[in-house]
């Protein structure tokens, strides 16, 4: 049944047109991140295209597994407030723009609605709608945040260092159960008898109708890294939030079976959420930075697609030593190098403490697309914050003790 309503849905023409104006406000939101690198870091990369297709196609596989969990689960959206959580979101955006996510308005949302009875929301369905989209999310992390990062340069510490912008958006449709009444015993589908694994107050009717409800969402993820690979970082990320996310989901289950644990799920919403922000922070404040220029020859942070440096295999944190037998100092040396030469320019490259020859070619066009970790003069750069409430209140008990 799940399965005819997810053919049915896409393939309307009402589904098929908002899935493109949600895949043009995700390709949109990676051009922007191609110009915001591109002006830092003068190149003229263009991946927004292919991030986005690669987003969509992913989306597609996350709604699905996220409908099945919530199908699984029996989550009904009926009743949790799906209005005032919206509301209370692009509220909190004014404050802080993470602060749309869901963990944040929903946690808020359910101790208003446990300490004084309003709204009157089912509290575990809420927190475990939340706990679902956040798994999702960590398995798109993992699926897709190594493609396509964005270099960048960041200013850290009073330090210049490069980096790699991971931000991802996915639009995803999910097919979602809401509650429509009674029905005449006999009719519908009979679900076993374990089923919903998140009971309602009171227990679940025998005779209750659900109906499957298609709904489109887009989920998004954001985070710097200057001191691990992007690979490495988003490993870290993904598991941090799947912890986060079924540690959730286990409360939201506890929940529903005693209502004493609602409080425990509605304040690690948000305070959980916190915790995998800080924590990663955290890590990326303790460890050294992984891309700056060390004084001899020079450091690849990225390589441009479809280059001639691309071509012949140059990959970030590659040094490069020489050129045509020349001590190289920067890349302007390089590029001299390269617009004087008829076809080849031959490197010494040092990759993971060994030296290796590399031979670069002109074959179509002239692009080299080696973009050098930063000198400590560059004036083009993001300023490296951190924003975690943790780190808020530290610094506030710093002031006042």
């Amino acid at each position: 049944m799940m399965g005819r309503v997810f053919v049915t849905t896409f393939t309307s023409p009402l589904f098929l047109l908002i899935y493109l104006f949600l895949f043009m406000i995700v390709a949109w939101q990676y051009r922007r991140m191609d110009k915001l690198s591109g002006r830092i870091l003068d190149n003229g990369r263009q991946s927004c295209w292919k991030a986005a297709l690669l987003s969509s196609f992913l989306g597609l596989l996350g709604g699905g597994m996220g409908s099945i969990l919530l199908v699984i689960l029996g989550i009904n959206l009926n009743n949790i407030g799906i209005a005032q959580l919206w509301l209370l979101a692009i509220l909190l955006m004014f404050i802080n723009p993470r602060f749309l996510c869901f963990a944040y308005a929903g946690g808020i949302l359910s101790l208003f609605s446990l300490l004084t009875g309003y709204p009157e929301i089912n509290v575990p369905h809420l927190m475990g709608l939340i706990a679902v989209l956040h798994m999702v999310e960590s398995m798109l992390i993992l699926l897709d945040g190594k493609f396509h990062p964005s270099p960048i340069y960041v200013k850290k510490d009073g330090t210049v260092q490069g980096g790699f912008n991971l931000q991802k958006f996915w639009p995803i449709p999910l097919v979602a159960l809401i509650g429509v009444g009674m029905i005449e015993p006999g009719s519908g589908i009979d679900m076993p008898a374990w089923w919903p694994l998140l009971k309602d107050y009171p227990a679940v009717s025998p005779d209750q109708t659900y109906a499957l409800l298609p709904v489109l969402a887009i989920l998004g993820y954001g985070e710097i890294t200057t001191t691990t690979t992007p690979a490495r970082r988003i490993r870290h990320s993904a598991g941090k939030l799947f912890a986060f996310s079924l540690i959730l989901l286990l409360l939201a289950l506890g929940a529903s079976r005693w209502e004493a644990l609602g409080l425990a799920a509605a304040l690690f919403g948000p305070l959980g959420h916190e915790l995998v922000i800080w924590l990663g922070q955290r890590e990326e404040r303790r460890k050294p930075p992984l891309y700056l220029q060390s004084g001899s020859g020079v450091m690849v942070l990225d390589v441009s697609p479809g280059t001639a440096a691309d071509r012949a295999g140059i990959r970030s944190r590659d040094i490069i030593l020489t050129v045509n037998d020349q001590e190289l100092r920067s890349l302007f040396g390089l590029e001299t190098e390269w617009e004087r030469s008829q076809g080849r320019v031959c490197l010494e490259v040092l990759r993971e403490g060994k030296r290796m020859p590399c031979q670069l070619e002109q074959k179509s066009g002239r692009e080299l697309g080696i973009i050098p970790a930063p000198d400590p003069y560059n004036r083009r750069y993001l300023l490296w914050q951190e924003d975690n409430v943790f780190e808020i209140l530290q610094k506030i008990w710093e002031k006042f003790k």
